[in-house]
């Protein structure tokens, strides 16, 4: 059995919705960031994997506040692009499957 916080997989949706849209550097780095930074600021929700039910009832509630999710991922973006933790924009592209969960 292993435990998932669901809210990293909201994260995760909205922040690649929002990143689409925004010409800044999108490397893993500055990606895993942004992803820090917003879930340190949005209630953690656990699930254990083989429990269906309850992962409907927590993503439920998940979208009850998803204007907290959308403003957190915002600030997030903001905050990187301000103050990325490296000099310039790095080409390098973000590749989902190599984040580190």
């Amino acid at each position: 059995m292993a435990l998932v916080n669901v809210m990293e997989k909201f994260v995760d949706e909205k922040l690649m919705q929002m990143l689409a849209g925004e010409k800044c550097c999108k490397c893993t780095r500055c990606i895993e960031d942004m992803k820090a930074i917003a879930l340190n600021k949005l209630p953690a929700k656990y699930a254990s994997s083989h429990n269906g039910e309850l992962f409907t009832k927590l993503a439920s509630s998940v979208r009850q506040s998803s204007v907290d999710i959308n403003i957190a991922v915002a600030n997030a973006i903001d905050c990187v692009m301000s103050h990325p933790s490296h000099e310039g924009i790095i080409e390098e592209e973000f590749k989902p499957e190599n984040a580190a969960v």
